[in-house]
């Protein structure tokens, strides 16, 4: 029996229903098939006596009051009509599908899983195009792109009948389980002690450290490729503010001190520069560091000077070597206040 590969997402706008052909990033053609707009309710409240399937199409008419908001992946409205209330989405839905070849056994887990992470790639990037695209023509600037978690992948038959889930299904759900805590007082007495130093100390939040969230910040609300751009001013801000301490302390004016900031690259900064004036070069002295950072590098001028798309594990990715370059930097910054 023939059978489907279905990739399935809820788009965070609503778009007139039809085919929508886009390129992707190696030059290929996708067709993405999208629903037309409508209020799918999640909970309804109603008085006996009123039925459920008079909720308007839209969840707006005539006796109806609805507030909408955005709450990624979903635009989520609650309508209020006469003896009736409900939340619901109301966006337009995408799918691609892809046929497999005959003789496919979907209950094969080994060989659903992989040909599933492949074509979840696919569908993920076409997906994102499309949002991407649309938000560039709308101006939409509050609506991110999708993640892996944000689609669903089932096999179905040419009826369009289920006949396998997502492999991932159960990992994703355990996902959506993890909270993010907020409550801080149960935070161990050291957590403590450290908050209260903060707060006793007289210099104020540290830029690079400040700059590094709105990095981690950026790649939460699901812009990798602002994230990974923002790495690379927390490296640069990072690096300078001790070139800065070590260059004053050669005795070099400010001035002096501006012209060489601004005239050497970010590999430069944590190499020759820094060697010259505080002894210690990333490149000479952590070279696995380097190697990373230099990877990170090509990351970034594939994005900022090619377009090049930038995935989530790409951020991610920035993120840690970032991360890793403050600490080694902290090292230095305190072998030089002991010398």
């Amino acid at each position: 029996m023939p059978y489907n590969m279905v990739a399935f997402a809820s788009l965070p706008f609503g778009l007139r229903s039809g085919s929508y052909e886009l390129a992707l990033g190696d030059g290929t053609m996708q067709a993405v098939l999208v629903t037309p707009l409508r209020f799918n309710p999640f909970v309804t409240l109603a008085a006996c006596d009123v039925p459920v399937r008079g909720l308007p199409q839209n969840g707006q008419g005539d006796g109806f009051i609805s507030y909408t908001w955005y709450d990624h992946p979903f635009v989520l409205r609650v309508a209020f009509g006469p003896n009736i209330a409900s939340l619901g989405s109301i966006n337009s839905s995408a799918t691609i599908v892809q046929p497999l070849e005959a003789g496919f056994d979907p209950h094969d887990k080994a060989a659903l899983h992989a040909l599933s992470e492949d074509f979840a790639a696919i569908s993920l990037e076409a997906f994102n195009t499309l949002i991407a695209i649309v938000r560039r023509q709308a101006r939409l600037y509050q609506v991110h792109d999708l993640i892996r978690s944000d689609i669903q992948i089932t096999i179905r038959d040419e009826q369009g009948a289920f006949v396998a889930d997502d492999p991932r299904e159960v990992e994703f759900t355990e996902e959506d389980r993890v909270p993010v805590s907020l409550d801080l007082s149960e935070r161990d007495s050291r957590w403590y002690e450290e908050l209260a130093v903060a707060l006793r100390g007289h210099e104020g939040p540290d830029l690079a450290d400040e700059l590094l969230m709105e990095a981690e910040r950026a790649l939460d609300e699901r812009f990798p490729r602002q994230a990974l751009a923002t790495c690379n001013t927390v490296m640069e801000t990072a690096v300078s503010q001790l070139l800065t301490v070590g260059m004053s302390k050669r005795g070099l004016s400010t001035t002096a001190i501006d012209d060489l900031l601004l005239s050497r690259s970010l590999a430069a900064k944590l190499d020759s520069l820094l060697e010259t004036n505080t002894g210690y070069s990333l490149k000479r002295h952590n070279r696995a560091l380097w190697n990373s950072f230099d990877q990170l590098s090509s990351l970034r001028n594939d994005a900022i000077h090619r377009g090049a798309n930038v995935s989530v594990q790409d951020a991610q990715f920035a993120l840690q070597v970032t991360r890793d370059v403050l600490a080694w930097l902290a090292f230095v910054r305190s072998r030089l206040s002991k010398s």
